[in-house]
């Protein structure tokens, strides 16, 4: 396998946006009324042309004071400069924190030599927007004005590995990814597609910029995911993050990895 799941922890949030850790044995969630249960989970691919991050996730520090995403690479063997590029579907701030870290009143790349790749209608959008909780200025400010990026227009062939396609749904210029390694073909729908269980019960969510199109996507996606044999990458799934699917008799069946 060229996919590997980078988790940050479980976490609930609700109209605040704050993300609060979430354990299973201590909490419950039922003293945290009308907060959202997901997990953060970004991941990396391992393709010939290199390594990728998907949506960074929050930038967490443990309780070691390292970043978690950084610890998860360096235990499979790889270290924050290994990073070739960092693709981001949207940039809410559970998907991006963990594109960089301010140090001394300064902000600096997580993945030093890496390509940030993002929508740049999304960036605009999401700078108009900058004050809503859902995003980190200065995390914008970084990816606006760092020079190490691809400014995307549209659907685009980044690579011979990656296609990035714009599905709108969750935000207005959200996108997903379609890419390809030497032996397995993966498929990376963000926020319009966070969990696979999502496939099975089928609703429009209010969080969503248009709820009915994501939720229509979600069918699409997971179609032609199980049709083409993709494996799908889940951001928001504690459960099976990389699952293949199963599509019979009008049903979905995850099949995890």
């Amino acid at each position: 396998m060229n996919a590997y799941a980078l988790s940050e922890g479980t976490y609930t949030v609700d109209e605040s946006k704050i993300f609060i850790p979430f354990n299973s044995d201590t909490d419950s969630i039922k003293n945290r009324p009308a907060s959202l249960l997901v997990e953060i989970c970004p991941f990396l691919i391992i393709t010939d042309e290199g390594l990728i991050i998907i949506d960074p996730g929050l930038g967490l520090i443990n309780s070691e004071g390292e970043f978690q995403i950084i610890k998860n690479l360096s235990q499979l063997g790889f270290n924050s400069t290994d990073v070739n590029y960092v693709l981001l579907s949207h940039l809410h701030k559970d998907h991006i924190g963990g594109v960089a870290y301010e140090e001394s009143g300064e902000m600096k790349p997580m993945f030093p030599k890496a390509e940030y790749v993002y929508q740049e209608e999304e960036m605009n959008d999401a700078l108009e927007k900058s004050s809503s909780k859902s995003f980190e200025e200065k995390k914008l400010l970084f990816l606006k004005n760092r020079k190490e990026k691809t400014v995307l227009k549209g659907n685009t062939q980044f690579n011979k590995n990656i296609y990035c396609e714009i599905s709108g749904g969750h935000t207005r210029h959200h996108q997903v990814f379609w890419i390809n390694t030497a032996t397995e073909k993966y498929f990376y729908g963000g926020d319009v597609l966070p969990q696979g269980t999502q496939l099975i019960r089928k609703f429009a969510a209010k969080y969503d910029y248009d709820g009915k199109k994501s939720a229509e996507l979600r069918i699409e996606y997971g179609k032609k995911c199980a049709t083409e044999n993709y494996a799908c990458l889940f951001f928001h799934s504690s459960i099976n993050p990389i699952s293949k699917l199963k599509f019979e008799d009008e049903r979905f069946e995850l099949i995890g990895i």
